[in-house]
C-alpha cells in the first residue's frame, strides 16, 4: 500500500511540477506590457533639399524595455495632414523606415530603455516636406507642424519575452515639434546706424578656454527673406551644415545669419547698400561681444542673393574675411575690378550651367569674375561635375581641385555643376555645395594671418 502511495504522490507531484514549468516557460516567454501611447513629437531636420519631418517620438504612458537592435517599421501608421484649407494643403502617409525605443525625442538609430518609440520617416515621401513656396512672392513659408502627424501603433511590438499590444484605435497627434540643431540657434536683433533693424540668429559653439573659434556669416537668398528670423536656418543647408555635430567636432565655430527684408522699404535685399552695411556693423558687432572669436578666420557664404551681397561686401571689405564660399553668384558690376581686387583672396564659387535663375555666365556672374581673375593672370583651378553623383565621389573630385589648387598656387576654385544634373531644379547649386564637407573644410583652413 505504502508503495502504490507513493508512485501515485510521485506521477501527482510530477505532473504538479510539469504543469508549474509550463506555466513558467509559458509566461517567461511572452510577457505583455500594459504600456499605452499618450502623444507624439515630430523631429525635423534640414535636409539638403529643404526643411522635412525626419522623425516621429511617440511618447508611452511608461519606459519600454526590449532589448534588441529595433522594432517592427510596419507595426506603425504615420499620417499627414498639412495645411487644412489651405491652397497649399498637403495629405498623406510616411513611410517609416526604422523603429526604436529611446529615452529621448531624438535621433539616435540606437535602440534604448525609455518613454519614446523613434519612428525614423523617409525624406522622399512627398509628404516629408515642413514648408511650401508662395510663387506670388517666391518666398518659402512653413506649415504650422503641431498636430498634424498623426500615430498609430496596429500591430503588436516587442520580443517573445516582452511585447506590447497593438492599439490601432489610439490615435497620437503630435502636440509639440523640435528641430535638434535649430534650437540651439539663439536669436537676435540688431538697430543699425545704416539704418536698417537687422533680425539675426546665432549659433555659440562649445567653449574652450584659451582657444578663438571662427565665424561663418551666412547671407541666406530670396526665398528665405521675410521677418519669422527663421527662413534663414529652415529654408536649406547654408547656415546648418556649419552647426551640424560632425562639423562642429572637427570645427568648432560661430555661425551668424542675418535675414533680409526686400518687401521692407526700410531694409531690402542684400544688393541694396545699407543692407551691406548693417550686415558690416553686425559683423563688427558681434565680434566685439564675443571676444574669443578668432578675427583672422572670419568667412562669408552666401547664396544666390546672397551670394549678390556677398560679392559686394568681399569687394568693399576683404580685409575683414579670410575666405568665402559664393553660390549661383551674380550682380558684380565690375568684373575685371573685382578680380583685381580679390586677386589674393581665397574663393570657391559653385554654379550650375544650366542656371535659369541667375544666369552662369551673364555679366556679373561669378563665372564672369572668375575667367576675369584668369584674363588678369590670377591662377584658377576649374572643376565640373555632376550634382547628382554620390556624395563621396563628389568630395573626391572637390579633393582632386584641392590638389591642383596647392599644385597650381591657386587661391581660386570654381566648380560647375552639369548642365540637367542640378538637385530638384537647376538653380539649387547650393545642395551640392553645402553637403561638401571637402568645401567645408576648404573655407575652414583659410586664415587671414597666414
Amino acid at each position: 500500500m505504502t508503495r502504490l502511495w507513493t508512485k501515485a504522490a510521485s506521477a501527482s507531484a510530477a505532473a504538479l511540477a510539469v504543469s508549474a514549468f509550463a506555466v513558467t516557460s509559458a509566461s517567461a516567454q511572452e510577457h505583455e506590457i500594459d504600456a499605452t501611447a499618450i502623444d507624439a513629437t515630430l523631429i525635423t531636420e534640414v535636409a539638403p533639399e529643404g526643411f522635412k519631418v525626419a522623425a516621429v517620438a511617440i511618447e508611452y504612458d511608461r519606459a519600454l524595455r526590449f532589448g534588441g537592435t529595433g522594432l517592427d517599421p510596419a507595426a506603425f501608421d504615420v499620417d499627414v495632414s498639412l495645411g487644412e484649407g489651405m491652397l497649399s494643403a498637403l495629405v498623406g502617409e510616411r513611410t517609416v523606415t526604422a523603429a526604436y525605443t529611446s529615452a529621448t525625442p531624438e535621433i539616435t538609430g540606437q535602440q534604448r530603455e525609455g518613454r519614446y518609440v523613434i519612428l525614423e520617416l523617409d525624406l522622399a515621401d512627398p509628404a516629408a516636406t515642413g514648408s511650401y513656396t508662395d510663387w506670388s512672392t517666391s518666398l518659402t513659408h512653413y506649415y504650422d507642424l503641431e498636430g498634424t502627424y498623426s500615430v498609430a501603433q496596429v500591430a503588436d511590438i516587442g520580443t517573445p519575452r516582452a511585447s506590447v499590444a497593438a492599439q490601432p484605435a489610439n490615435v497620437v497627434e503630435n502636440s509639440d515639434v523640435v528641430n535638434p540643431i535649430i534650437d540651439q540657434y539663439a536669436s537676435g536683433t540688431l538697430a543699425t546706424a545704416a539704418g536698417p533693424e537687422l533680425e539675426y540668429r546665432y549659433y555659440t559653439p562649445e567653449k574652450a578656454p584659451g582657444k578663438k573659434r571662427p565665424l561663418v556669416v551666412s547671407l541666406h537668398g530670396f526665398g528665405e527673406s521675410g521677418t519669422n528670423n527663421f527662413s534663414q536656418l529652415a529654408g536649406n543647408q547654408i547656415s546648418v551644415a556649419f552647426a551640424s555635430d560632425a562639423v562642429q567636432q572637427s570645427d568648432p565655430a560661430y555661425i551668424l545669419s542675418p535675414q533680409a527684408d526686400p518687401f521692407d522699404a526700410d531694409k531690402g535685399a542684400w544688393w541694396a547698400p545699407q543692407m551691406q552695411d548693417a550686415v558690416i556693423e553686425l559683423v563688427e558687432t558681434f565680434i566685439a561681444e564675443h571676444p574669443d572669436v578668432d578675427t583672422s578666420r572670419v568667412y562669408l557664404t552666401g547664396l544666390s542673393m546672397g551670394s549678390y551681397g556677398s560679392w559686394a561686401l568681399l569687394q568693399e571689405h576683404s580685409d575683414l574675411f579670410a575666405g568665402a564660399v559664393v553660390v549661383c553668384g551674380g550682380g558684380v558690376a565690375d568684373e575685371a575690378a573685382a578680380a583685381a581686387e580679390l586677386a589674393d583672396f581665397p574663393i570657391w564659387a559653385v554654379h550650375s550651367e544650366d542656371d535659369w535663375v541667375v544666369a552662369y555666365d551673364a555679366p556679373g556672374s561669378d563665372y564672369r569674375v572668375f575667367q576675369a581673375l584668369e584674363d588678369a593672370g590670377t591662377p584658377v583651378v576649374w572643376t565640373e561635375w555632376s550634382g547628382l553623383l554620390p556624395d563621396d565621389e563628389q568630395e573626391r573630385l572637390a579633393k582632386t581641385a584641392l590638389k591642383d589648387a596647392a599644385v597650381t598656387g591657386s587661391q581660386h576654385i570654381f566648380t560647375t555643376i552639369e548642365a540637367g544634373t542640378t538637385p530638384v531644379f537647376n538653380h539649387l547649386s547650393w545642395i551640392p555645395t553645402y553637403s561638401n564637407e571637402v568645401i567645408l573644410d576648404w573655407l575652414f583652413a583659410q586664415d587671414a594671418d597666414r
